[in-house]
């Protein structure tokens, strides 16, 4: 069942390997817009259904990056047009191509590659309120968000996580930062991440904090001779108050840890 987030804004949440993901629908006067497939078919089929309902063959799926939890379920959406930043489908290639035996494996049907691309920027306009597509970078090189000036919703991906960032892509901390500043421009009052619930634009400020302060706290245990196997730094450090962190965020906040450890 698809929950309603805003006026013709619809979202399905399905849990993958311990993390709630979403998937958004958006209505617009000529098509529904998907953003997400989620880890495979089946997964997205209650999106599938939907979309099909409201706009029949109109529809255009938007992947927010190459991660296999946000693309493995394209196959979903058969005829509709498949729109990334321009650098994912090669992502998505080399993903498919490359994976070891610890890869996430593909659906059997395969994986549909997107077939329309853009840079920096793409606009749908319509007559019930634009949609912009925005190349965020950072957690990947191909990250984008999706924001709806009508509803002041920015759908995050995950260019905005809770209750912390995933580290994943080498080297790309400084850039992360940079995007999250430029987050904080658009006059979104709520923000959908990919995991977590609907949050208001404190999120974007708690993800800097966290980036940041977990590459400065591991730079200086590292300059004091803390050794990579004896790096302990509490989760509760880089959080906001009271926030509590469950054990696959405790997992994730450890490897993003030893992840900061090999870049200082």
């Amino acid at each position: 069942m698809l929950k309603g987030l805003a006026p013709g804004v619809w979202a399905h949440v399905a849990h993958v390997e311990g993390f709630p993901t979403a998937s958004v629908v958006v209505l617009t006067s000529r098509l529904a817009l998907v953003v997400d497939t989620l880890s495979g078919p089946a997964e997205a089929a209650p999106v599938a259904d939907f979309a099909a309902s409201e706009a029949g063959d109109g529809r255009v799926v938007v992947n927010t990056h190459h991660h296999w939890d946000h693309v493995f379920g394209n196959s979903a959406f058969a005829g509709a047009d498949i729109v990334p930043q321009r650098a994912c489908p090669g992502l998505i290639e080399a993903q498919l191509r490359d994976g070891d035996e610890s890869s996430r494996r593909p659906p059997p049907g395969g994986v549909a590659l997107p077939n329309v691309v853009f840079g920096d920027r793409l606009t749908y306009e319509d007559a019930f309120g634009d949609e912009h597509l925005l190349h965020a970078p950072g957690h990947s090189e191909d990250s984008l968000v999706v924001f709806l000036p009508e509803s002041r919703l920015l759908l995050g991906g995950d260019a905005v996580e809770w209750p912390l960032p995933d580290f994943c892509r080498r080297g790309g901390a400084g850039e992360w930062i940079r995007t999250l500043r430029r987050l904080r421009r658009f006059a979104a009052d709520r923000i959908v991440p990919a995991y977590g619930p609907v949050m208001d634009s404190g999120v974007v400020d708690a993800d800097e904090r966290s980036i940041a302060g977990v590459y400065r706290a591991v730079a200086a245990a590292k300059s004091s001779g803390v050794s990579r196997d004896a790096l302990d730094l509490p989760v509760e450090r880089f959080l906001a108050e009271g926030v509590v962190v469950d054990d696959v965020y405790a997992a994730v906040h450890r490897e993003n840890l030893l992840w900061a450890w090999d870049e200082v």
